[in-house]
């Protein structure tokens, strides 16, 4: 940040920042850039995506995370750490529906691009997790994740966690507890395997307590933290299921709506999302001409009475009325089996069952007790006993309003319904008359929130005073086509939709008639926001251009060699600046220099390959020399050898601290690797596999191939390429530059193309998964009556077979060709020892 700030009096720097809307290679490849301003170039680029193409936004974002890592260093010290971006959730439509259970409810939201909470943080050599804010009067805490939850059945997790939350005493209000509710949940689900903790400090820009989600916001932070520094892999609809669940731990017992949003969320584009499916879809949304503006009226304050109205409405939801509509099947047997009709019908798309369903649910009670509950549904009551004890205990007689919630309920149903409607027809108006401004399906969009409010205000009471003197505020400007509360209630943001030109006087009518009577600054206190749909969660780490700027190059084909030292220089030392994110782990190397060395003998190598001399030194020892020095882990590198190279490596090596491992008899580099596998099959990090005939690798080679796979953690298999003329071991590539296969040309005869890429005769791999597909391919392929594999040879292969067995089951290999092709020259024939020798001192002339 310190680096990308320092750089606007620079020229190069300056036309980078004009840039930053052009494709990512030109921006970040110009001028040959590497080091430091390669780097400046990349967090720009990051920043961009995800705030938009803006300097005075960027240099903004640049200030603000510049003091976050200043305050993270002063309380943490130093050392790398990570940064998640978890965005403000803006709800169009669809309020209080997400704890739903009676009917198929859908709500309709969207992730501010220019609002958010962003999460600095560093794993920890304990449990324990330490929390602090950049806001002054959210004071630091800890907690240990062993205090919650004792980790029980994980496929039994989420009636564990209930169990746990009805028994423990509600926690003392606190910022802390939605940080807690996250750890503790992923405790209790993943067990030990959740245990270790992490420092973190956050910012936000969303309003606290103000209907933008900024608790939720944090709960999906801290909820990825904890699995990413324990290095448990997860997807974000999971994410945001188990972070709804956490998030009941501080009381309440909300929907799953902003999680969904905060996570799912893409840029330009609403989530719509379906409760009862647990199923969320984007929705494009116009951003162009049209802004979503937030005002902060006053904090929903979580405490205990606010919380106990929060219950009521979830009882009502989620208990009372399902028990009252299955009383129906008894009681009024014919009317159940038309509320029935009408729910599927409306499931499949019906919007005539609405009518029928809005007939029936005014059959409901107007309102309900607890106590009445008891007599009538005694089964509902104990549920209510055990999700909502306080309310149970202090509102036993208190009259609960039920049919108004149904009806709001129903109301935001069919308002979501019709609006991803208008969204599409404004869609399809924009694009015929994109000149034509904003057209009537925006005014129909707009009075849809209007009749939300009203139903927010007049059927589930949500709204306070304060609330309804800024939507009158706000729907006194012809151009707000629509204002509504959003969030919980009882205080928080109204949400106006109007036009870009009109935010400036907007913004500043509010302020005149809303915030300047009650002696505020709505925007010097961070009480206004204006947004357009962004992305969800995300990291804002350099690995993402990173990430990008590898793919585009393995897409590139023959011209991806004028961009060869550029992806070096990456791996080199852009990497250096995200290693705490990479976490590349454990590696155990294995030198493969089995075989029986026929070829070889016949040109007149009269010693074992693994053993030739190469300037003074043999081949295996020159490669376990780079493997060392490429790698910081202790593991002893296990050496496969033949009977007929045992003996000569044993002597090569007899001063070093390795493993033997004896393939007994040639059936090929995949069987010899498969040897290897009683030593090695419960380590859990990479095996870096590399033949010993390859002198000519160097040691910053393997070095950059183990953090491309850190890069790539996704795939099962990374291959370091080389574009060469006429390539030994062709990589097949498809249409979107994609590894697709792998071809021999000397086993397999498979015929060599003109211009190619290759592998280079090492490579990276997840350890389970490489021995499971090993062990996989020799049951497929062994014949036992011949004591030898049905492929060409009977031999098999590594690492052809491995590349077409993870290609064709979607765990992905990846390929890149960043390495020279003179290191790609291995050992065949007794000439190959004097071209290896002219390439290492080539290569060596080069570095100095």
């Amino acid at each position: 940040m310190s680096a990308a700030l320092a750089e606007p009096g620079d020229e190069s720097a300056e036309r980078g920042r004009a840039g930053l809307g052009s494709a990512l290679p030109e921006y970040l490849f110009a001028d040959n850039a590497s080091g430091r301003l390669l780097s400046v170039r990349a967090l720009l680029l990051l920043l961009s995506q995800v705030y938009g193409v803006n300097a005075e936004a960027i240099r903004k974002q640049l200030l603000r995370l510049d003091s976050l890592c200043s305050a993270f260093l002063e309380l943490y010290g130093d050392g790398p750490a990570n940064l998640l971006r978890a965005p403000a959730r803006i709800n169009i439509l669809g309020e209080h529906v997400d704890y739903v259970s009676y009917l198929p409810t859908a709500s309709l939201a969207f992730s501010s691009r220019e609002h958010d909470m962003v999460m600095l943080y560093r794993p920890a050599e304990t449990e324990h997790v330490r929390g602090a804010s950049t806001f002054e009067e959210y004071q630091p805490f800890s907690f240990a994740l062993n205090d919650g939850p004792t980790p029980g059945d994980a496929e039994d997790h989420e009636n564990e966690w209930l169990s746990y939350l009805y028994t423990a005493p509600p926690p003392i209000p606190h910022w802390g507890n939605y940080v807690k509710g996250a750890g503790y949940f992923a405790r209790v689900k993943y067990g030990e395997r959740a245990g270790r903790g992490y420092d973190f400090m956050v910012d936000s820009s969303i309003p606290p307590s103000g209907g933008a989600s900024s608790s939720s916001a944090l709960v999906v932070l801290a909820g990825a933290a904890v699995r990413e520094v324990n290095r448990i892999k997860f997807n974000l609809d999971e994410l945001a299921l188990d972070s709804a669940k956490a998030e009941w731990y501080v009381g309440t017992r909300g929907g799953a709506m902003d999680h969904l949003t905060i996570c799912l969320a893409k840029r330009s584009h609403a989530v719509h999302i379906s409760y009862r499916e647990q199923r969320a879809r984007p929705v494009p949304l116009p951003e162009e001409q049209l802004r979503w503006v937030t005002f902060f009226t006053h904090p929903a304050d979580k405490g205990r009475e606010i919380m106990l109205e929060y219950n009521e409405r979830a009882a009502v939801a989620r208990v009372l009325i399902p028990a009252v509509v299955e009383g129906w099947r008894f009681a009024r047997p014919q009317r159940h089996a038309a509320w029935v009709r009408a729910v599927e019908s409306l499931a499949s798309g019906s919007a005539a069952a609405l009518v029928e369903i809005e007939f029936l649910l005014n059959e409901l009670p107007e309102t309900l007790t607890l106590a009445q509950a008891e007599r009538a549904y005694p089964d509902a009551y104990r549920r209510c006993e055990l999700a909502f004890p306080v309310l149970v205990g202090e509102r036993r007689d208190h009259p609960l309003r039920v049919r108004t919630c149904a009806l709001h309920h129903l109301g935001e149903v069919r308002r979501v319904s019709v609006a991803e409607s208008l969204l599409n027809e404004l869609l399809r108006d924009e694009a015929g008359r994109p000149d034509h401004g904003p057209q009537l399906p925006v005014r129909a969009l707009g009075q849809l929130l209007n009749e939300s409010h009203e139903s927010l205000r007049d059927l589930y009471v949500v709204s306070t005073v304060d609330v309804e003197s800024l939507v009158e505020i706000l729907l006194s400007d012809l151009d707000v086509y629509g204002a509504r509360l959003m969030g919980g209630g009882f205080g928080g943001n109204v949400l106006a939709l109007t036009t870009e030109a009109n935010v400036p006087t907007l913004v500043a009518r509010v302020q005149t008639e809303f915030y300047k009577p009650r002696r505020r600054d709505g925007l010097g206190e961070g009480s206004v926001m204006v947004s357009t749909p962004g992305e969800g969660l995300s990291r804002l780490n350099l690995e993402v251009i990173w990430r990008e700027a590898v793919e585009w190059f393995n897409s590139m084909g023959r011209e991806a060699a004028r961009y060869r030292k550029q992806i070096a220089g990456i791996l080199d030392s852009g990497l250096d600046c995200v290693a705490a994110s990479l976490g590349s782990g454990e590696v155990w190397p294995v030198i493969v220099a089995a075989g029986n060395g026929s070829r070889a003998r016949a040109t007149g190598l009269d010693a074992p390959k693994p053993l030739a001399v190469v300037s003074g030194v043999p081949s295996i020892l020159r490669v376990l020399r780079s493997v060392r020095a490429a790698t910081s882990n202790l593991r002893a590198p296990v050496v496969i050898v033949s009977a007929e190279t045992e003996p000569g490596v044993r002597r090569a090596l007899a001063d070093e601290d390795v493993v033997f491992v004896v393939q007994p008899e040639p059936r090929g580099t995949g069987d010899a690797v498969l040897h290897a596998y009683e030593r090695m099959k419960d380590f859990r990090g990479r095996a870096l596999v590399i033949w010993s005939t390859q002198p000519v690798i160097r040691a910053r080679t393997i070095a950059r191939a183990l953090k491309l796979a850190a890069l790539f953690d996704e795939h099962e298999m990374v291959v370091p390429t080389a574009l060469k003329e006429r390539p030994y071991a062709p990589i097949m590539r498809d249409a979107a530059g994609r590894v697709s296969a792998a071809r021999e040309t000397h086993i397999e005869k498979a015929t060599a193309p003109d211009f190619g890429e290759t592998n280079n005769g090492f490579f990276v791999l997840n350890n389970r998964a490489m021995f499971g597909a090993l062990l996989e391919l020799r049951q497929h392929h062994w014949i036992e009556s011949e004591h030898c594999y049905d492929r060409p040879g009977g031999e098999l292969g590594f690492p052809n077979e491995l590349i077409n067995y993870f290609t064709g089951r979607g765990s992905g290999v990846l390929a890149c060709p960043f390495v020279d092709p003179r290191e790609g020259q291995g050992i065949k024939t007794l000439v190959d020892i004097a071209r290896c020798e002219q390439f290492i001192s080539e290569l060596r002339d080069e570095e100095t």
